[in-house]
C-alpha cells in the first residue's frame, strides 16, 4: 500500500534527489501573480492569491506529513529582479506565519470550548441526578431532570466532536503550515 502511494506521488510530483523532498511547482509570468491582486498592501504583507494558496494546500494534503516539500516558482528570465524575489519570498513566509497564527487561535478556542462543554456536561448530569434524588418526581421535575440529563450528554458529545473531528483537522492543517515554514522557497528562471 505504501509503495503504491509513493509511486503515485512520484508520478505527480518531482523529487529533489539531494533532499528527497517533494517539489510543488508553480509557473508564474510575474512575481505579483503570487499575491492577491485586490490586496493593496506592500508585497511583504500581501496575502497569497487564493487560487495559488488552494493549489499549495491541496498539494500539501496529497503529500504525507512525513515527507518534506519544497516550493519551486518558475518565472520568465525577462522579469528577474533580485529585490522583488527576496520580497516575494518574505511575503510568502509572512503569509504562512499569518495563517499559522489564526490556526493556533482556532486550536486554543477549540480547547476552551472543549473544557467549557465538559464542565457544562458534568454540571447538567450532576444536576439531573440531584433532581432525581432530592425532589418529588412529578411531571415538571421529571421533565426538568430528563432535560438536564439529555443536555449533559449533548454537551459531552459536542466536546468529543470538537476534540476528535474539528481539532484533528485543524491540527493537521497546523502541521502542514509548519512544514511550509520549514520548506525552502526557490525561484527558477526560464527562457
Amino acid at each position: 500500500m505504501f509503495k503504491k502511494k509513493r509511486n503515485y506521488l512520484n508520478n505527480i510530483y518531482k523529487v529533489n534527489p539531494d533532499t528527497n523532498a517533494y517539489i510543488i511547482e508553480v509557473s508564474l509570468d510575474d512575481y505579483n501573480e503570487v499575491f492577491n491582486g485586490w490586496d493593496p498592501s506592500p508585497i511583504k504583507r500581501r496575502e497569497i492569491d487564493p487560487d495559488l494558496l488552494n493549489f499549495i494546500e491541496q498539494s500539501a494534503f496529497d503529500i504525507p506529513l512525513k515527507f518534506n516539500v519544497e516550493l519551486h516558482f518558475y518565472v520568465s528570465k525577462e522579469v528577474y529582479n533580485e529585490s522583488k524575489e527576496a520580497l516575494t519570498k518574505a511575503g510568502i513566509i509572512n503569509n504562512f506565519s499569518f495563517i499559522l497564527h489564526f490556526i493556533k487561535k482556532e486550536l486554543r478556542s477549540n480547547r476552551k470550548k472543549i473544557l467549557m462543554y465538559i464542565m457544562m456536561s458534568f454540571s447538567f448530569l450532576t444536576s439531573s441526578q440531584l433532581a432525581n434524588q432530592y425532589f418529588e418526581l412529578g411531571l415538571l421535575t421529571t421533565t426538568i431532570a430528563e432535560g438536564l440529563f439529555i443536555g449533559g450528554w449533548v454537551f459531552l458529545w459536542e466536546a468529543f466532536s470538537i476534540f476528535f473531528f474539528s481539532s484533528q483537522e485543524t491540527n493537521s492543517r497546523y502541521k502542514r503550515y509548519i512544514r511550509f515554514l520549514d520548506s525552502p522557497i526557490n525561484f527558477y528562471y526560464r527562457e
